[in-house]
């Protein structure tokens, strides 16, 4: 009788083990959830990663170097800091824990590092500021924008301060306010603080 030979293990890559983390998400991520999902076996993953966080780092840069951010086109720097803002806000929506990943940057983070000095850099070039301007600017919107979209998904209108119906009548101030945003989207409570943001940062960097 021939004699029974073992196959090798399916061999893997790190795009695939990168695909297979977006579509876990990092906040569900672990190297046993890679394994099921491309049925190998964990130390099919261990030969790429050595550990969870490595894990984590891999699929976070796999994500960021898919994505994209608009180019600055309009003639105000706010309405392209505002579309950048809104593109962030969808990205960290769309990617849970990423919003955690880009808020704890460090060096050996070249992928995501590249991303960000490509985008600064447009916008020094298209307005004509200097890149301490371009590098603060956007860091200051983008880190406003991701806190936001990490922390408060739907906004606050989705809790119960949005409805001054059921506010009690002893906080006439707080009612106020929340009269007249009622009719707010989520989308229009976003925008406003982002603008609110940028308008305070292009002032405070004389950029208007």
């Amino acid at each position: 009788m021939p004699r029974k030979t073992h196959g090798r293990p399916p061999s893997i890559t790190l795009e695939q083990i990168g695909e297979a983390g977006r579509t876990i998400t990092l906040d569900k991520l672990t190297i046993r959830g890679l394994a099921e999902y491309l049925n190998v076996s964990e130390m099919s993953i261990y030969r790429h990663v050595r550990n969870l966080e490595t894990a984590r780092n891999l699929v976070a840069q796999h994500i960021i170097a898919r994505e994209s951010l608009p180019e600055p086109h309009h003639a105000d720097p706010e309405d392209s800091l505002t579309d950048m803002a809104q593109a962030l806000r969808r990205f960290v929506q769309d990617n849970p824990g990423i919003g955690t990943f880009l808020t704890q940057l460090t060096p050996e983070h070249t992928t995501a590092l590249s991303a960000i000095e490509k985008t600064q850099a447009g916008y020094a070039t298209t307005y004509g500021w200097l890149p301490h301007q371009a590098s603060i600017a956007l860091s200051v919107v983008a880190e406003h924008a991701v806190a936001l979209a990490h922390l408060a998904p739907l906004s606050h209108r989705d809790n119960a301060l949005a409805h001054h119906s059921e506010l009690p009548g002893n906080v006439p101030t707080i009612t106020s306010g929340a009269r007249m945003t009622e009719q707010w989207s989520p989308d229009d409570f976003f925008n406003w603080s982002m603008r609110a943001t940028i308008r305070g940062t292009l002032d405070m960097l004389g950029l208007r």
